[in-house]
């Protein structure tokens, strides 16, 4: 059985005048210094990391937030509020809040992106806080346009239903790229990414404004993330699913040809993007978080 989070806490932040809050999916001891932050991709929240999370806490505070407008976190007011700017404004408040000097980094796709940049000094302002080690996974400074188009065709766009199972088949089907996950493990992903509405019918626990914010920056010119990418220290693990269509086996190993610090690891059978949720996996994130440091 998959394990739950030990606690849940909000953090705040004004959003154009008005509070705003993002759940927290807490593991291990609130005391213990060495921190583990994990964050999720685009359209997933913090749930993705319990088992993950549940390995670490042994060793690790663990912090899973949902990123605003996804899962128990608020939405937010507008399409535009959606953005990397603003995310960055909540992952520096949640450092504050709960007093963090240095943490390590889980990032899954925009969880990954959000790393990057925190990585790279976006987060320093918080509390003097410092990223020690980096797990990316499944993105990096070049993206494929052919999976951004996919990504875009679908994303927030899921209907309700008049029914759980309903809803289920529906996500299962469009999950298939996580690996060759466990019926437990769908059922887990399903379960946490979605609730019943007032009126009986069921729908994902996301607000559709994600989607719409995502379609609109396709009509931007990509920025160019290799020099972000250049500058980061940290020591890394780069996880990519031996399917993806979003990170290239060409990019991954330009990633660890550039960067001295960098390892990498690429998960059969999968696609955009691996679920932290087979033992193997789980093992190799544990061992690099865990490796003698510094703090």
């Amino acid at each position: 059985m998959i394990a739950k989070p030990h606690r849940r806490s909000n953090v705040a932040v004004l959003m154009d005048g008005v509070l705003k809050h993002m759940a927290v999916h807490e593991w291990g001891d609130e005391k213990n210094p060495r921190v583990a932050l994990c964050v999720h991709g685009l359209s997933r929240n913090g749930r993705d990391f319990d088992v993950l999370a549940d390995a670490l806490s042994k060793d690790f505070r663990v912090l899973c937030p949902d990123v605003p407008g996804r899962g128990q976190s608020d939405w937010l007011a507008s399409t535009e509020q959606y953005s990397i700017p603003t995310y960055l404004r909540f992952m520096n408040a949640m450092l504050t809040e709960f007093g963090i000097k240095s943490y390590d980094w889980v990032g899954t796709s925009m969880g990954g992106m959000i790393g990057m940049l925190m990585a790279a000094g976006a987060g320093a302002g918080a509390a003097g806080s410092a990223m020690k080690r980096f797990v990316i996974n499944d993105i990096g400074p070049t993206l494929e346009m052919e999976a951004i188009k996919r990504i875009a065709s679908y994303v927030g766009l899921m209907p309700n239903f008049a029914s759980y199972p309903e809803l289920y088949a529906a996500a299962r089907t469009a999950i298939t790229t996580f690996g060759p996950l466990t019926d437990e493990q769908y059922q887990h992903m399903v379960s946490t990414s979605c609730w019943r509405r007032a009126d009986g019918r069921w729908e994902f626990n996301m607000d559709p404004k994600v989607g719409d914010a995502f379609r609109l920056g396709l009509a931007t010119p990509a920025a160019d993330l290799w020099p972000l990418w250049l500058a980061l220290k940290q020591p890394t693990l780069i996880l990519r699913g031996a399917h993806s269509d979003l990170l290239s086996a060409e990019t991954l190993t330009k990633m660890v040809a550039t960067h001295p610090q960098a390892m990498a690891l690429t998960i059969a059978d999968t696609g955009h993007a691996p679920m932290i949720f087979d033992a193997p996996t789980v093992n190799a994130v544990v061992e690099f978080l865990a490796a003698k440091q510094d703090r």
